[in-house]
């Protein structure tokens, strides 16, 4: 009885820790056989498999939002990070040392995250600067998190003024950036 009762409580465990990649699957493949390219490309497969579900799983909770699309494409290249569009692939600079990179993917699945919710006369980061902070506190602790901001304002010949959108995001609550982003999502879901 007792091994009956092992057998079915490890089967539990496995269907309860079905990794999140399995919802989401994202592939990264270097946009030429540069060296530099296929490296960058291993390191954001090592950074999904260990923390893909967690990814996942947190901007999930923290937006209160699923993801619709279940398989995304992402080339490593150098140049500006890019989330694509619908089957248009994500685009992920090279050169991010890791931890830059870990919070690259954040920023980039944030953005497809929306989906469509954000019109186009609003600029898409002065939304996902409502959540990604906050993901990043959950995933990797608050000192992450502000390094991050830290890169992110420094970016330069962005569309987005990051400074000032950081700015605006930081200067409220965790508790007002929630409030702030359900109202958005109440207004805008279609």
């Amino acid at each position: 009885m007792k091994r009956l009762l092992l057998i079915v409580l490890a089967g539990c465990a496995v269907v309860g820790l079905a990794p999140a990649q399995n919802r989401v699957s994202v592939t990264f493949t270097p946009a030429s056989k540069d060296q530099k390219f296929e490296a960058a490309a291993d390191e954001y497969r090592d950074i999904w498999a260990k923390e893909g579900s967690r990814i996942i799983d947190s901007m999930e909770r923290i937006s209160a939002l699923k993801f619709r699309e279940k398989t995304i494409k992402a080339y490593t290249y150098e140049g500006p990070s890019f989330s694509g569009r619908g089957k248009a692939p994500m685009r992920l600079r090279s050169s991010y040392a890791p931890a830059t990179k870990q919070a690259t993917i954040v920023h980039e699945l944030g953005h497809r995250l929306m989906g469509d919710l954000v019109p186009a006369d609003i600029d898409h980061h002065s939304i996902i600067f409502l959540f990604v902070y906050d993901v990043w506190v959950d995933l990797w602790g608050q000192s992450f998190a502000d390094e991050q901001v830290t890169v992110e304002r420094a970016r330069s010949g962005s569309i987005a003024n990051y400074d000032k959108l950081w700015t605006e995001a930081l200067a409220m609550t965790p508790a007002e950036r929630a409030g702030r982003f359900k109202q958005f999502v109440q207004e805008h879901r279609k």
